[in-house]
């Protein structure tokens, strides 16, 4: 779409690729922020407010020194001369994880502020990439806490069908339940044209697998 006379428009290049041990302290930054806005009276306070930030490190830290065999993640950030890289998102998955279910993602956290822009889209397909390139005959599955609607509409939107139940014992002693979704063909996550995303960045964007 040509922009309207008079007005401006500002390109940001972005970038996915894999991330390393340096971003372990971002990585956990992002999640426990994501985790305080999404769980915030569904786990309790008391780990959110003083616990979960250590935790979190501790847990990124481990898997990133001490990756899992299968073991992927990728972040999403901001690619311009001039400023600092900008993390924007990440996902993690590990291939081939069950035997009926297939790869699982694990994570998937965009920042607070590029919510509703594309970000999960375009690590979901990334996502999806990944797995069909290395685990090609593996579905792709996720887990997702019962009150998390928003997330449950975007995983249905992005044609996902729940095919299990279980229960979440969460780190502060909670138990949640917690639905599975899956995409039997993961391809289906790459025909989700990238123009229908409220992605401003789109035409900056390029990957570093």
């Amino acid at each position: 779409m040509l922009a309207k006379s008079g007005e401006k428009r500002e390109i940001l290049l972005i970038k996915l690729r894999p991330a390393t041990p340096a971003d372990a302290a971002g990585v956990a930054a992002l999640h426990a922020e994501s985790w305080r806005q999404t769980y915030r009276g569904v786990l309790t306070d008391e780990y959110l407010d003083q616990r979960l930030d250590a935790d979190r490190l501790n847990d990124w830290q481990r898997r990133l020194n001490e990756p899992l065999a299968g073991q992927y993640v990728v972040v999403l950030e901001t690619d311009d001369a001039g400023r600092p890289d900008d993390l924007m998102g990440f996902a993690c998955a590990y291939g081939a994880y069950d035997v009926q279910a297939g790869t699982l993602l694990e994570n998937l956290h965009a920042h607070p502020e590029k919510k509703q822009r594309g970000t999960g889209r375009l690590l979901l397909g990334q996502i999806a990439r990944w797995s069909l390139q290395h685990y090609p005959d593996n579905a792709l599955h996720l887990w997702v806490v019962a009150p998390n609607q928003s997330a449950i509409s975007f995983y249905r939107h992005m044609r996902a069908v729940e095919d299990a139940q279980a229960v979440w014992h969460a780190p502060d002693g909670s138990r949640i339940p917690e639905l599975r979704y899956i995409w039997r063909d993961p391809s289906l996550l790459l025909t989700e044209p990238l123009s229908r995303c409220r992605c401003p960045w789109r035409q900056g964007m390029h990957h570093a697998d």
